[in-house]
Parts: structure tokens; sequence; C-alpha cells
């Protein structure tokens, strides 16, 4: 969405709210979600009524905005900041919204993509990359394999394709393997480091390249620089929120997979300056009487 589509629809509630039905946000309610009956009514300005049951229910009921108190062009206006990659606490003071609840709407927006992202059962094929890394706070220790108190990451990706990535237990071979044959297509030509676990990889049917990454990063078709470089993108953008709880992490991955695996000119993006966009929302709000 540009900015002039997006002025459109946060004009005013009622087109927000047409948007957001036309997106499938919010459900177009034919029947009570309770009983079934037919005979439904819209009452007030943000409740049905049911005439059979006699019960009554949010328009929000069933969406990502159920329980949200905040307006439905303000929630479009926080999604837009939120492909930005503008952070929460930018986000809340140019919104005027409280800071939980925009943390709320950034942590729902990025549980419906890890729920979009993981059921995606498509195969990765044709040359393939694999690694692991370790996600985790700045700490002394031992860096890379063995790394204490670190979250390991398995990572596969599709040259000129997508990426997969996955939190597991540990690098062992048989995890290592199981992953590979849940994502990868038999037959594709994988290309790993020198590490062990990636010995039975040819058992299973796969074609398998190393590059032994202490003597040189390439050797032809033969490197992992494709799946390093998403581990460097991925930790570059992890920095600026100076730390993530693991219970949360799972969710900021897979963020980060989806908007690897559906870039589109980053640069392009960040010249909409989200600071912009704020401006002409308070000018046509207030042109419509809205503040």
């Amino acid at each position: 969405m540009n900015l002039v589509e997006l002025v459109k629809v946060t004009s005013s509630e009622e087109e927000a709210e047409k948007f957001l039905r036309a997106k499938g946000i919010l459900k177009t309610f034919d029947r009570c979600s309770f009983c079934g009956h037919q005979k439904i009514e819209r009452i007030r300005r943000s409740f049905f009524k049911c005439y059979g049951c006699r019960k009554e229910w949010s328009i929000r009921k069933d969406s990502i905005l159920e329980g949200l108190k905040i307006s439905f062009t303000k929630f479009i206006l926080a999604v837009k900041l939120f492909i930005l990659e503008v952070p929460v606490n930018k986000t809340y003071k140019e919104l005027n919204l409280a800071y939980n609840t925009t943390h709320k709407i950034y942590n729902r927006i990025r549980q419906c993509i890890f729920k979009f992202v993981s059921e995606d059962d498509e195969f990765l094929s044709g040359e393939v990359e694999m690694d692991e890394s370790y996600f985790g706070g700045r700490r002394k220790v031992k860096r890379g394999r063995g790394a204490k108190g670190k979250i390991p990451v398995f990572g596969i990706l599709e040259r000129e394709g997508r990426v997969k990535v996955k939190i597991v237990k540990d690098v062992a071979a048989e995890t290592l393997l199981r992953e590979t044959i849940k994502k990868v297509k038999r037959g594709s030509i994988i290309y790993t480091d020198k590490f062990k676990a990636y010995d039975g990889l040819v058992i299973y049917g796969f074609k398998h390249e190393r590059i032994d990454k202490s003597i040189m990063f390439s050797n032809g078709k033969v490197y992992i620089n494709g799946i390093e470089g998403f581990w460097s993108y991925a930790k570059e953008r992890l920095l600026k929120f100076h730390g993530v709880s693991r219970e949360y992490f799972v969710y900021y991955l897979k963020e980060l997979e989806f908007r690897y695996n559906f870039r589109v000119n980053l640069d392009e993006i960040r010249c909409v300056c989200s600071y912009k966009i704020i401006r002409d929302y308070r000018i046509q709000s207030k042109l419509g009487g809205m503040i």
C-alpha cells in the first residue's frame, strides 16, 4: 500500500473498516456466531445481536483486533509502521497510543506471520545451502558451535529462492538430517561446510558438496555465502531490539524469515519516511474533524 492509498483508507473509521473487511482481517458475519441463527443485526456502532439466542458480540470477534482498544485507522497505521520496521518505542508516541497496546499489536502481527510461515510445507529444491548459527546476548564465552547459553538455529537456503529457519535443541547429526528431510526435496544439491553432522546427507538421497572455510570461502559453485548472508541480515536487525526473550524469540526469527522471503527493494521502502505518514494522517484527520 502506497502513501496515497494509506491516506484514503485511514480517512475515516468507515473506510478503514471496509478495507479491513475486504482483506479478511475483520470477519463478515451472516449468522450468529453462537447458535448459528440467521436473524442477526448490527446494533450500536460495533456490535451484532442475534434475535435467536439474544446474545451480542463485537465486530472484532475472531480477528487480530479482538480485545484491542484501538481505532481501525490507527491499527492500519500501526501495521504500516511495522512493515517499515519502525520500533514500538517510536510507533506508540507517533500514534498517541499506550506502549503496551502498541507492543501487543506488534506481537499479534508476529504471531500471524509465525502461523503463516509455519503452514508452508513446500520443499526447497535445486541448489541448497545449509548452516547453523547461534543467537543470544553478547557474553564473553566460546563463540560458534558449543557456545553456552545461546539458541541454536538451523537454516536452509534455496539459491535464488527462499530460506527456512528452525530453532533446534542441538546440532547433532540426527537433528539436522531430520530437518533436512522435512524441508529439502531428494536429489537436490546441498552445500555445507565441513561439520561432521552433515556426513549422512548422501545416504538420504541428496547430492552433497562441502567447503572448508578454514582454507577458502568459495570454490566455484561450492560455497555457503547465501545462508551466511541471511545470518548477518537477521542478527543486524535483532540488535535494534536490545534483547529478545527466549519465549518470543521464535516469533522475531520467523518475522525475519518472512521479510527475507518476501523482500523488495528495502532502500525504496525506507524512502517513505514514517513521520511523513503520521503527518499526513494528522492533516487528513483534522480536515475530517476527527481530532
